[in-house]
This record gives C-alpha cells, structure tokens and sequence, in this order.
C-alpha cells in the first residue's frame, strides 16, 4: 500500500475506522484454530461426531430467564461436546430438535430440548431401523405415556410415568406375540400390592387413564 492509498482509506473511513479494519485482516486466520461458538458468534447449531456416527444439537444464546433446579441434569454445548450437569449449565444450552444418528445415517434418537431440559416426545431406534422406545418428557423428567419394543418391533411393555417413576398400570407382554400379559399397579414408583389395593378413586383414575393409553 502506497501513501496515496493510505491517506484514501483514512478520508473514506476515519483513522479509527482503517486501523479496526487492517487489525481485522491481521486476526481473521485465527478463527480456523477456534472453537464453532467462539467463530461463528450468532452460530446456534453443531453437529458431532460420536464413536457410533453423530449428533446434530440446536443451542440458544439467550439466558434463560427462571431458575436451575439443583436436582435436574441439564444438556449444554460447549466446545465441540454435549455435557450433561446436574442443577446448572456447562456451556450453551440445547434448545430445539436434537438428533442422533447413526454412522450410516439412519435414526438413533430423535427429540427435542427447551433450555437445556428433555420436552415432548422422544424416540429410540437401535441399529436395524426398528423402534424401541416412545416416551415424552416435560422439564427434564419422563412425564406421560411410554412404550417399549422388542428386537422384532413387537410392544413389549407400555404405561405411564410421572416424573420418572413408573405411575398407575404398567402392561408387560411376555411372549413374542404379545399374548402373555402381565399387569403391575404403581404410585410414584413403588408397587401397589394387590393391584386393587388403595381407595376407589385412584383405581378407576388409573384404569380409566390404562383404557386410553
């Protein structure tokens, strides 16, 4: 750059103006030895490379606004990584769809994050394609209906959580067919034994609630 040139750039710009764009020019071969969120500042997504095929993660940049529960686990990005820590963030939270699959592309895990909690409905396939588990989820916690599947697709045990904990009738079918059934009455988490122990409402809450599973 020649003196003509210099004193051209600093009319059209300012001094201070030339001096940020020539240190930017100087900087900018950095950023290829950086991490994606350092980078790409306004960058919400990333996809990882796991030791069974890969991730693809959604993460905000906002704070969010409540209050970490200390006993909740909560999903952040950070660096290339997913962590999960228990009553707080390590990174950006997760937030929106998340994906796993796996080396050859097909499905693993298919969900959705809200700040860094587990929401909504999550589903788990195994390496054939063949679906093994449904449950939803609500702030961190298994909370809804749930299925599970065997080998050969065939429901093997479905029912209710709430919080985590098995909650009301949990149905298991044993044999291959799903003829061999077994029912089991739960109250957050411990089994009712007999089944129709307890008062009147909580038994036709929890058939009611089996009936339109």
């Amino acid at each position: 750059m020649n003196i003509q040139d210099l004193f051209r750039k600093i009319r059209a710009y300012g001094l201070v103006g030339f001096v940020w764009v020539v240190g930017l020019g100087f900087s900018m071969p950095a950023f290829g030895q950086r991490y994606l969120e350092d980078a790409i500042p306004y960058q919400t997504s990333a996809r990882i490379r796991t030791a069974e095929g890969f991730v693809e993660a959604n993460f905000t940049r906002r704070s969010y606004l409540g209050k970490a529960q200390p006993q909740d686990v909560y999903y952040s990005y950070y660096r290339d990584s997913i962590y999960a820590t228990q009553g707080g963030y390590h990174g950006r939270p997760l937030h929106g769809v998340y994906t796993e699959r796996y080396d050859d592309n097909t499905l693993k895990v298919l969900g959705k994050y809200h700040y860094g909690l587990k929401k909504g409905k999550w589903q788990h396939w195994d390496r054939s394609g063949v679906l093994r588990k449904v449950s939803r989820w609500r702030e961190g916690k298994e909370t809804g209906r749930f299925a599970i599947y065997g080998e050969s697709g065939k429901l093997q045990q479905r029912g209710y959580f709430v919080g985590g904990k098995f909650d009301g009738i949990v149905t298991t079918y044993h044999s291959a067919d799903s003829t061999s059934v077994e029912k089991q009455r739960y109250q957050n988490g411990v089994e009712i034994d007999p089944p129709n122990g307890g008062n009147w409402f909580g038994r036709t809450y929890d058939r009611v609630r089996a009936f339109f599973w």
